[in-house]
């Protein structure tokens, strides 16, 4: 045995305040712990006199130190031939107290909290027991059917879900998403046909959001707008072929896997916080691309320590997690930073994260065509209005430069000219005739 995160050892109860204090960052970083009475540091017995009076002041002490009050288990266990006191607790009323003071555990020592750290906590503890299980004013009624049919359809082939008959009603009520005749908050956001989750897209002509090449905005449902985001960045990434062994069949591939996007995407859209005015968002910059969701991380670990080490994941949003678990949108709980990183160190692809107090960023690197010189130009010569046509070309290899123009706002002889100068860059070549053809990028 040793000491670590949910474990203390004191060597008498003459530690009682010591213990108390531990308690108190136990339950606040893990809602769980253990404190044993009569273990050195090393975990070596002490031996002490323990009887009934001992079991009872520290129970006492623990009903007189910590709140909100919790009620834990004090009980005498044998370690290595010798009596020891262990007090097993838990409590799910953050944040809790040691003698009016707050405390976190970081690996064995406990550490006050800083006001900010407490404010978090107790923002994050309403949000989670205020927002998912309250009544919304949306009914049964405002469910897009077409969006619970197919969550019901994967739900039972993938096995996750009883194969019940499909009735709205008792869908939702399997799910723990309806109070009465009203959906509750996460009913709203997984199932409504209202439209009540807002995602913004843009590309970037640059790592800068100053030129875009494309802009969208979407609102709809969770499992809408996963679909919708999805499909925005595997249309925008760069895809390379490769010819495969046989030497006749070809395969396209990705600049960034499509299943760490998609991970990525799931996760920011189940670990946000819906409470707060702001939109997921997806920006692809020429260097990166951007992922954002409403909300800090929803851990006191930073997302690196999942991938290094196996740690229980706090779910912000316990239904809507366990929804998109039960569909296999989620594999596993807690598992969705490892495998993201997992993926991205295979293609030399490195990741990113910006976590700040209203959002978390989570942002995939990938080859800057576009590096700027300090003439404004870039790849020696192609400045941001020559990458914008660059890109529409992509989009659109048959248009015409009278379609061009329109799009990019400028004239048809400037379209012209600007083609010419890429295709003498060997960026663009055209295929097939002035007429008839279309462009291809190089």
């Amino acid at each position: 045995m040793r000491e670590d995160e949910l474990n203390e050892f004191k060597r008498t109860t003459g530690e009682l305040n010591d213990a108390m204090v531990s308690i108190s960052s136990m339950l606040n970083k893990h809602r769980k712990g253990k404190i044993y009475f009569g273990l050195r540091n090393d975990g070596s017995p002490v031996h002490f006199l323990i009887n009934d009076s001992t079991l009872r002041d520290v129970s006492r002490k623990i009903f007189e130190a910590i709140k909100p009050q919790i009620i834990p288990v004090v009980k005498t266990v044998m370690i290595d031939g010798a009596e020891v006191i262990c007090v097993e607790f838990s409590g799910e009323d953050l944040p809790y107290s040691a003698f009016g003071k707050y405390y976190i555990r970081i690996a064995d020592e406990d550490r006050e909290l800083t006001p900010s750290e407490l404010r978090k906590i107790m923002i994050g503890q309403e949000y989670r027991e205020n927002w998912e299980n309250k009544s919304s004013d949306q009914t049964i009624n405002d469910i897009d059917e077409k969006t619970l049919k197919n969550f019901y359809n994967a739900a039972i082939s993938c096995g996750r879900m009883p194969d019940i008959v499909y009735e709205t009603k008792t869908v939702l009520e399997q799910l723990g998403v309806l109070n009465g005749k009203k959906l509750t908050n996460a009913g709203v956001v997984l199932f409504s046909g209202k439209k009540p989750v807002t995602l913004k897209m843009a590309v970037f002509a640059t790592e800068h959001k100053t030129t875009f090449l494309d802009i969208d905005k979407e609102e709809g449902n969770i499992f809408q707008l996963i679909d919708a985001a999805v499909s925005f960045v595997i249309k925008n990434i760069r895809w390379r072929v490769e010819m495969d062994k046989d030497g006749i069949h070809r395969k396209e591939i990705p600049e960034v896997p499509v299943e760490a996007i998609r991970e990525a995407i799931i996760n920011s859209f189940a670990h946000a916080r819906y409470d707060i005015p702001v939109q997921h968002e997806i920006d692809i910059y020429s260097n990166r691309i951007s992922i954002t969701n409403p909300g800090s991380f929803a851990n006191d670990f930073e997302p690196i320590d999942f991938v290094n080490r196996d740690i229980r994941s706090y779910l912000r949003n316990e239904v809507i997690a366990k929804t998109l678990y039960l569909c296999k949108n989620v594999e596993s709980f807690g598992t969705g930073i490892k495998k993201i990183y997992a993926l991205c160190e295979a293609e030399n692809i490195n990741i990113n994260y910006v976590n700040e107090d209203t959002a978390f960023t989570l942002e995939f690197s990938r080859v800057d065509r576009n590096i700027t010189t300090q003439d404004g130009e870039i790849n020696g010569g192609i400045n941001e209005i020559e990458m914008q046509l660059f890109e529409l070309v992509k989009e659109f290899p048959s248009a015409t430069n009278e379609e061009l123009a329109v799009k990019i706002g400028k004239s048809s002889r400037t379209i012209s000219r600007l083609l010419a100068y890429l295709k003498g860059k060997n960026l663009i070549e055209r295929v097939g005739s002035n007429k008839t053809g279309y462009w291809k990028t190089i």
